[in-house]
């Protein structure tokens, strides 16, 4: 909340301030071309904080980083996208944390498979491994049987062995994901991004938030630039090219850049939007997503003592550990994005931070983002609330 004494726009100033330098470090050390941070408290607009440039490859090439600049999102298209459309069909009534994801996906043929639920492929408890190549497969031509190449995703993770029994650890796992964005496409009756697009984004008007369709001709996809500002490229991939407005995520890419482990491209401001919306549903407010279905997800442990709850993780409890930062309340629940994004929550104070960059670009070989998402979450709580 503001501190006394402070109103917002000196508060805001000051969470520019103690921002800025971590940024412009973190460009200079060549952690990530750029970035866009925001900040809000309850009740307050969110400070976007834009820093650096949307690429270095080639030499010089970009544009300098703006309050629009759209990003791909990477893994926070599981909350905002896929876990945000379980809270609406929850809702609805339309599917049930317990329902045996079988009866929506015949997929599932792993030995074992048959016990999994919708909420044990949301809290990551489904006992599948973390990440597969099933793109090495797909880009072969490899269809597994199936009619196109998302449909041949969905049954390679079906098919996939478990690594352990549904329901006895939490293991975080892009497969699971994939699986969970199928099953509520059969629930909703429509594909993800259409249910995404309806349920979540357009009411809560996050106007620059889309999937981009790469079974569609380039010029019926959202163009890499308009009134809408840039997407930052992300990877300079040998076999792809420079990555702008495709989907990084190799297994997202191969079945056509629509799944439920990735896919999404968004502004900073859009996700705080989509934050925003969630903090208030957590903390009983009324809003778009429903408190009951919000609190489901994130007040259920994924399993006995894990940090994860279904679709968002919170804060590890040693201090030094958690890209939240040490300040941030170890209740609160976040999200982390290989691309380099992350978004961390704090409902009871409807405080919330977004953090959106390319670390990727030109190359995933970099370093620096751990250290990069704890600085400008430590200097977003001192800002807001002071030094301890």
């Amino acid at each position: 909340m503001l501190r006394v004494g402070l109103d917002w726009t000196a508060q805001a100033s000051e969470v520019r301030a103690a921002i800025a330098p971590i940024a412009r470090a973190a460009v200079d050390a060549h952690v990530t071309p750029g970035g866009v941070v925001a900040v809000a408290d309850r009740g307050t607009p969110a400070v976007i904080v834009p820093f650096g440039r949307t690429q270095t490859h080639p030499s010089g090439a970009g544009s300098e980083v703006g309050t629009d600049t759209i990003y791909d999102i990477a893994s926070l298209t599981k909350p905002v996208a896929t876990s945000a459309v379980l809270m609406k069909l929850l809702e609805a009534g339309a599917i049930a944390l317990d329902t045996p994801a079988r009866s929506l996906l015949p997929e599932l043929v792993a030995t074992g498979s048959d016990e999994i639920t919708i909420a044990q492929l949301a809290g990551h408890a489904a006992g599948f491994p973390d990440h597969v190549k099933f793109y090495e497969r797909l880009w072969s031509g490899d269809r597994a049987g199936a009619v196109s190449a998302r449909e041949a995703l969905v049954r390679m993770a079906g098919a996939t062995p478990l690594v352990a029994p549904p329901g006895k650890m939490t293991r975080y796992s892009d497969v699971g994901y994939i699986l969970l964005g199928a099953a509520l496409e059969r629930a909703a009756g429509e594909r993800l991004d259409r249910a995404a697009a309806r349920l979540v984004l357009e009411p809560l008007a996050m106007h620059s938030a889309f999937f981009v369709d790469l079974e569609v001709a380039p010029s019926a996809r959202p163009a890499p630039s308009g009134p809408i500002g840039s997407i930052a490229p992300t990877e300079l991939c040998p076999r792809r090219g420079l990555l702008v407005g495709e989907v990084h995520d190799e297994n997202a890419h191969a079945a056509g850049g629509v799944c439920g482990h990735a896919g999404l491209f968004a502004t900073a401001g859009d996700v705080a939007r989509f934050a925003a919306a969630m903090c208030a549903a957590v903390a009983g407010e009324p809003g778009w997503f429903s408190p009951a279905a919000a609190r489901a997800l994130v007040r259920t442990e994924s399993t006995p003592g894990s940090t994860w709850r279904l679709g968002w993780d919170t804060p590890a409890p040693a201090p030094g550990a958690s890209q939240a930062g040490d300040r941030w309340p170890r209740d609160g629940l976040g999200h982390l994005a290989f691309t380099g994004c992350s978004m961390w929550l704090d409902p009871p104070r409807g405080r919330h931070v977004v953090i959106l960059t390319n670390r990727v670009h030109p190359t995933r070989q970099g370093t620096g983002i751990r250290e990069l998402r704890r600085a400008i979450m430590d200097a977003a709580v001192t800002a807001l609330d002071g030094p301890i």
